[in-house]
């Protein structure tokens, strides 16, 4: 593969603007560590933690199609929202997404008894 087969990758959002040049094939939270981006993860790209969503601004058809995990974890609707698994798109061609704040897990509430006396 030579330099001319790389796509572009592009990520923005109010914060500024992120470009990169990935081999086709390169999933986008690959794309977003290349140039520091901030699409996070804690699960390292697994698919567990959902906390890598992106929204495609320009060319959705240039990444993969959603399969079954991406669509468990977020849904069906990705053809409405745009919204995708930046650890699960693969890019096959340019797109320009949007980085969308990471969501961490909700803490489990601790609730107190009262004991009478």
């Amino acid at each position: 593969m030579t330099q001319c087969d790389d796509i572009a990758v592009v990520f923005k959002n109010s914060d500024g603007v992120w470009r990169t040049q990935v081999a086709v094939g390169k999933t986008l939270l690959a794309a977003a560590l290349k140039c520091g981006a901030p699409v996070h993860s804690l699960c390292n790209g697994i698919g567990a933690c959902v906390q890598c969503k992106v929204k495609v601004l320009k060319n959705p058809d240039n990444l993969s199609k959603p399969e079954s995990l991406e669509t468990e974890l977020i849904g069906n609707l990705y053809h409405v929202t745009q919204e995708r698994l930046g650890c699960q798109a693969r890019a096959f061609g340019d797109v320009i997404v949007e980085p969308l704040p990471a969501r961490l897990p909700k803490k489990k509430r601790r609730f107190r008894t009262h004991r009478t006396s």
